[in-house]
């Protein structure tokens, strides 16, 4: 989104810092061998649907808290630590949507987590979690995105004749020495990533959140500004039932700054759920 160059090297320096000193795993934490590999996840609660947390990058698990800490007393969550993080290794040696999602997939049936899931993904992960919601619909109740990378960002950049439009493809040298491997891995795949999630069009008509940030734009052009919020807003339009949300006093993390937003967000996708 916006100007991938920069807000990748941008935190880049807030994911090292992190990744030497966060914990990587939240308490009670499990692990399952799956088809693909071994995964790190936690369980907690025992509602139905089922709340998936998917991170964005360079992010494990524990960048949920705030928001866990509340909904698992409403509804089951789960989360996990994609392959690249600690605890969780994988056969593939890839890291794109396709792949991040078979994981999660055969992950859940490992760990016994039944659908229909709540999908809630954070900048990357909320491509992710679009690309889950359209590989198996069918399994899917409602989808909380958090300010999301958008596949469609690309080719409506370049349209405007806007800066920095293509998504990055490498990390610094410097970087790939401290950073979990997970992060080059799925920066290089991240091309791969929005072709695979523009290559299908139907999004599941469930009920779906759109939480857009816009302090992280402050320092771009007003256009680039504009055409993020523009495109948030247009992912709100994959499904009828839908809110968009804009938080003016967020940054990236909105789910950090305001993590009432996201989990009011939820419980407005379990109430729609269940009167449907």
């Amino acid at each position: 989104m916006i100007s991938f160059i920069r807000i990748i090297l941008k935190f880049l320096f807030v994911i090292l810092l992190l990744s030497i000193s966060a914990c990587s795993s939240l308490p009670n934490s499990k692990i399952a061998q799956t088809e693909y590999g071994e995964f790190t996840y936690y369980l907690s609660g025992d509602r139905k649907p089922t709340v998936i947390f998917e991170s964005g990058l360079g992010d494990d698990m524990t960048t949920w808290k705030p928001v866990i800490a509340q909904i698992e007393t409403i509804s089951e969550v789960f989360t996990y630590n994609r392959a690249g993080f600690s605890g969780s290794h994988s056969h593939n040696s890839k890291r794109n949507g396709a792949i991040i999602v078979k994981e999660l997939k055969a992950l859940l049936e490992s760990a016994g987590v039944t659908a229909p899931y709540i999908l809630v993904g954070h900048s990357l992960g909320g491509g992710y979690m679009e690309l889950f919601a359209k590989t198996f619909p069918d399994e899917v109740a409602g989808v909380v995105l958090v300010d999301p990378n958008s596949s469609k960002y690309p080719e409506r950049c370049k349209a405007q004749k806007l800066d920095f439009c293509d998504p990055p493809s490498d990390i610094p040298s410097w970087a790939s020495m401290f950073l979990p491997s997970a992060v080059e891995g799925e920066i290089k795949g991240f091309a791969k990533t929005h072709s695979q999630v523009n290559a299908i069009n139907n999004f599941p008509n469930v009920p779906l959140v759109v939480l857009s940030a816009t302090k992280n734009s402050t320092a771009q052009s007003s256009k680039v500004s504009e055409l993020y919020t523009q495109m948030h807003r247009e992912l709100a339009e994959m499904s009828f039932n839908s809110k968009f949300i804009i938080c003016d006093t967020c940054t990236h993390y909105i789910h950090k700054d305001e993590p009432s937003l996201v989990v009011e967000a939820i419980q407005w996708v379990k109430e729609q759920q269940q009167n449907q």
